[in-house]
């Protein structure tokens, strides 16, 4: 065993083993790690036969993870319309841009997709199948926006869906981002040391080794009869630069990013100061993690130390009810 390896023993005894999602709340990323995954990793052990156990408990812990394979076979597990869409979107543009797919056989693999979402028993069925025929609802014009009649037109004609025109931008965004490459290269996984950190980052760029990262925005109120285009940033979202900035510094490539909606697509190209402040803020964030999993043998006591954040807009949000019960146990609240 290396030298290293004996001193991330702080982070393994609580199923920390690299860092990640700099962004997200201290509290939820470790209570993620160090008790939710660890439980799920249980479950499939029993489920496989590689560990005695209750089988039928093993099956409701992945229901109540709302647990499912997608059309590429990959685990999936609390899904939302909104993430959902956004892979989808990238499996066509995966097909079409580096496999080099026929364009309607990229799209269809898209749709095939998200036709295939299947949300979590806690979640509300209904609006989450308003949210979905949405996507795919023909409602507007070929730039994104809600058709106008005209004089001589009995009604409005609206020719495109949503689902549609996000892909087209995206497409057309990444092309832009990806001009005069040689090869277009997909989802890469990028592993690398960090300064004055034990364990490495992990993360998996979307394009060019990380050079390229596609961000999908989808209308809000998709499930009422008054849906709104989520806008596009004027600049690269603070969340989003940290994740590029760790990108940069495994890669050395300057990071761009495509940002696409029903309206139309944005690309930035981070700049010196931006990937600076980034990395900074992802380093800060690590070595804070590394210093609470060091603090005791315990996850229970290191989640004392942190604020869950139950308030936070979206980490919960996509939590069975009974786990969030039961991390709130944890925590004494």
């Amino acid at each position: 065993m290396s030298f290293l390896a004996k001193n991330t023993q702080f982070a393994e005894r609580h199923g920390f083993r690299h860092h990640s999602t700099p962004s997200s709340p201290d509290g939820f990323v470790l209570w993620d790690k160090g008790v939710y995954r660890i439980v799920r990793d249980l479950a499939w052990r029993i489920i496989q036969g590689r560990q005695p156990g209750d089988k039928g408990w093993a099956q409701d812990v992945l229901r109540r993870m709302g647990h499912y394979k997608d059309p590429d076979g990959k685990n999936q597990y609390n899904d939302n319309p909104n993430m959902c869409s956004g892979r989808a979107i990238q499996r066509g543009t995966d097909q079409q841009l580096v496999e080099d797919a026929d364009p309607r056989s990229a799209y269809s693999a898209a749709i095939e997709y998200l036709q295939a979402y299947m949300p979590g028993e806690w979640r509300d069925a209904d609006e989450d199948k308003a949210t979905m025929a949405h996507r795919l609802a023909v409602k507007y014009a070929e730039d994104g926006s809600k058709p106008r009649k005209k004089k001589d037109e009995a009604e409005a004609k609206a020719t495109h869906c949503e689902f549609e025109l996000v892909y087209e931008h995206s497409l057309a965004g990444l092309r832009e981002a990806m001009a005069g490459d040689n090869r277009i290269i997909g989802e890469t996984e990028l592993r690398g040391e960090l300064p004055r950190c034990l364990l490495p980052y992990l993360g998996f760029g979307d394009y060019q080794e990380g050079g390229v990262e596609l961000k999908t925005q989808w209308d809000s109120r998709a499930h009422t009869d008054s849906p709104a285009a989520n806008s596009l940033p004027n600049d690269i979202k603070e969340p989003h630069l940290i994740q590029i900035a760790g990108y940069h510094h495994i890669s050395g490539k300057r990071p761009k990013i495509v940002y696409a909606n029903r309206l139309g697509y944005r690309v930035f190209i981070a700049s010196d100061e931006q990937l600076q402040f980034g990395f900074a803020r992802l380093v800060e964030a690590s070595r804070r993690r590394e210093a609470l999993l060091r603090s005791s043998s315990s996850i229970a006591e290191v989640l004392q130390l942190c604020d869950p954040q139950w308030s936070h807009p979206f980490v919960w949000r996509n939590i069975h009810p009974q786990f969030i019960q039961e991390a709130k146990q944890l925590w004494g609240d």
